[in-house]
């Protein structure tokens, strides 16, 4: 389900859902680690964890295209109130600057750097349980091996 809605009218409660998402991200760490752990309690949270970050990552995903919507946006009904409420004509490139430091345009912007900072921490972790995955299968092959080259 799509987080879009729990952001507010206003992006009002977009501070408490990236502390959510700042919560799991803290602890993930810790579940990508194997050292300390038995190699059956490992596999068994490799098939929990990792589809638990990617669904993180993605509904972050969903939020990075929905502010990038909104910054084009806001940068649109700007660059219309610079084209149709400026005493002069002004180039293009020239709207652009001044859009650039519009405190609307700023604040939106922040927003979606923010949120996008996070999904590609995200996309980090997603990455780490990929590879953590690979590490899990060659001790595990490693170990069923071993078994198997003993004499009798």
């Amino acid at each position: 389900m799509s987080r879009i809605a729990d952001l507010g009218k206003n992006f009002e409660r977009l501070p408490g859902l990236l502390t959510e998402y700042d919560e799991h991200l803290a602890l993930a760490p810790e579940r990508i680690a194997i050292k300390g752990k038995i190699i059956e309690e490992a596999l068994k949270e490799q098939a929990a964890w990792p589809v638990f970050y990617d669904e993180k990552r993605r509904e972050l995903n969903t939020l990075v295209k929905y502010m990038d919507s909104r910054v084009d946006a806001t940068r649109g009904k700007l660059y219309r109130e610079y084209t149709e409420n400026y005493s002069r004509d002004l180039p293009d490139r020239t709207k652009d600057k001044y859009i650039d430091n519009e405190e609307a345009f700023l604040k939106i912007h922040e927003l979606y750097l923010e949120i996008y900072e996070l999904a590609e921490k995200y996309e980090a972790v997603v990455e780490a349980f990929k590879v953590r995955g690979f590490a899990l299968r060659d001790i595990t092959v490693l170990r069923v091996n071993s078994l198997h080259d003993g004499s009798l």
